[in-house]
């Protein structure tokens, strides 16, 4: 095993040495030093895992003083949502809502909150704003914003409630976002 990532190490250090000399070398020199690279770090990762990480005689106070990841034996738990989604709707296109997302405490961001799995969507189409969601037809889950919604023509200048909420991978529901509402033009 050291033999072999010796072998690796020395075509990576000279792939490394020929693509360094910015005068003389060329675009196939960087690749393959790029390429050595990827291989000698991937057998660094596998000698790593095979002999220190999942060898039952390295104890795991050997690991932190290596600085080595210990590995936990259990999982940790997936709390439920607390933050909720801010939404916005885009009309431009006719019969079409296409309704973007991003958590209330992450500034704009796009990243969902941790464990969140995507956004439910529901819909209220005309008539007053809802008051509670029996009142809504569920959507979709959107894993990543933004999310569309089709009408057909039956539906023009009509007002669209939207609510939106955080879900995470055991099913679990955050709060309601505030209510998005847009008119579906035709």
């Amino acid at each position: 095993m050291i033999t072999s990532l010796k072998a690796i190490q020395a075509f990576w250090t000279a792939a490394y040495d020929k693509a360094s000399n910015k005068q003389n070398r060329t675009a196939a020199d960087v690749i393959t030093k790029n390429e050595a690279g990827d291989d000698f770090t991937k057998a660094i990762r596998d000698t790593v895992q095979q002999w220190l990480v999942r060898n039952p005689e390295v104890t795991d106070a050997d690991r932190v003083r290596m600085g080595i990841t210990v590995r936990s034996n259990s999982h940790t738990p997936v709390p439920a949502p607390e933050s909720f989604p801010v939404g916005s709707v885009d009309f431009s296109v006719r019969l079409q809502h296409t309704i973007s997302f991003y958590d209330q405490a992450s500034a704009h961001s796009n990243a969902k909150p941790e464990g969140v799995t995507g956004c439910e969507i529901y819909l209220k189409a005309d008539g007053e704003a809802p008051k509670s969601v029996e009142e809504m037809n569920f959507q979709g889950t959107c894993s990543a914003s933004p999310f569309v919604v089709k009408f057909d023509a039956t539906k023009i200048d009509k007002i669209a409630w939207y609510w939106l909420r955080w879900v995470n991978r055991k099913g679990e529901t955050g709060p309601w976002s505030t209510v998005v509402s847009a008119m579906k033009v035709g």
